[in-house]
């Protein structure tokens, strides 16, 4: 049997892992960092949830994901094992290590679970970390370094502190302006995820080691032509005018 077909089989307290072979990785292509918008978010949250606190007008973490050549997602470790040769650290384990972190803090506000009920909010952070971990960070570069992987995460967050004056909104802005905002402040091309009230839900900026051009920029069934309204509520651009603007268009 060729080297490069041998799968090393791990014995593990927890059960049976496999690790694959250097020659049958697939190779990692970029990152997207997701950050959404709460006030958005919690206009219209998901089935079974909502905000029980109105969240800062900011935009917080919501991902880091590995993506494969032609904006793939990476499926969860579980799902393919060829995204990495290491054996990650296991969903699990990142509960314990984020429970002792010094990045706990940091966490709970810049990468907040906005649909934690305040009577469980840590514990609720603590599953959405999870949950980040187990779908995207155990095929990322750091399978094995969660503290490494969160706290990369936290360390872009200051590059974007000025994202939302840069948006530029304005009652009655279009994507097409919104993109072009970005690229006359030098950012490079975004994700654009919007709600299904046009609502920007979400701006995901990819990297390569360093920043790049997303290779799409539509990320949702709304918002996706240069000439679509967007708005931003509770953002630039005055809550009320935004508001208002809703009420005509919806």
């Amino acid at each position: 049997m060729q080297k490069r077909q041998i799968l090393v089989v791990v014995v593990v307290l927890a059960g049976v892992s496999l690790v694959v072979s250097d020659e049958d990785v697939k190779p990692l292509d970029f990152y997207k960092y997701s950050l959404q918008w709460p006030p958005s978010a919690c206009t219209l949250p998901p089935p079974g949830k909502k905000c029980e606190v109105r969240h800062e007008a900011r935009f917080t973490i919501h991902g880091y994901w590995p993506q494969y050549n032609k904006d793939t997602p990476v499926p969860p470790y579980c799902d393919d094992l060829r995204c990495t040769n290491t054996k990650p650290t296991s969903a699990n384990d990142v509960v314990g290590i984020l429970e002792k972190s010094p990045l706990k803090k940091d966490l709970m506000k810049d990468w907040p679970n906005l649909y934690a009920r305040q009577r469980r909010k840590e514990e609720d952070n603590l599953e959405f970390w999870k949950y980040e971990w187990r779908k995207h960070g155990m095929c990322s570069d750091d399978a094995n370094k969660p503290s490494e992987y969160f706290r990369n995460s936290l360390t872009l967050l200051p590059n974007f502190k000025n994202l939302k004056q840069d948006l530029g909104f304005k009652p009655r802005s279009k994507v097409g302006d919104i993109l072009k905002n970005l690229r006359d402040k030098n950012y490079k091309v975004p994700q654009i995820v919007c709600n299904s009230n046009s609502q920007l839900l979400e701006i995901r900026f990819c990297y390569r080691n360093i920043a790049i051009d997303c290779p799409n920029w539509v990320g949702s069934k709304t918002c996706n032509k240069e000439t679509a309204d967007i708005f931003l509520p509770g953002g630039a651009g005055g809550t009320d005018d935004v508001k208002a603007q809703l009420n005509i268009e919806l």
